[in-house]
């Protein structure tokens, strides 16, 4: 877990094509591993997704995640985020997180959380939108 300040991006995922809607960004760098449980800023570890997949979608298993790891050196989660393309697309329609922590069931979960934004029509064989 980082022990240090985090960085800033550099690395535009596939599909990036930010804009600003009602005041706020559209797509958030997402990190499949929380960078809150990993110090990987790198484009291995970045999708393009919507502020709302972002957080509070799946801050809300990176949260869950982070809170048992911290509770004690001796907890172990076994966790694995799968980004799901269609085709060719450049944008992914959503990701399956899984969570399962080792010799307990603190932490269980198997999750779809699609990458939707409400009032915008996304593009996803380019990254592009529009307001529906």
């Amino acid at each position: 877990m980082p022990k240090t300040k985090r960085e800033a991006l550099h690395v535009n995922p596939t599909g990036w094509h930010n804009k600003k809607i009602n005041h706020y960004w559209l797509f958030n760098h997402s990190h499949l591993i929380g960078y809150q449980l990993t110090v990987q800023n790198n484009g291995k570890n970045l999708m393009t997704g919507t502020r709302h997949l972002n957080d509070p979608d799946m801050l809300i298993y990176e949260n869950e995640v982070a809170t048992y790891l911290k509770s004690s050196p001796n907890n172990y989660v076994r966790y694995r985020v799968t980004t799901i393309f269609r085709n060719n697309e450049l944008l992914a329609w959503r990701v399956e997180m899984e969570g399962q922590s080792v010799n307990s069931n603190d932490v269980h979960f198997h999750v779809y959380i699609f990458n939707v934004q409400d009032g915008v029509d996304l593009n996803y064989s380019n990254g592009s939108s529009k307001i529906s």
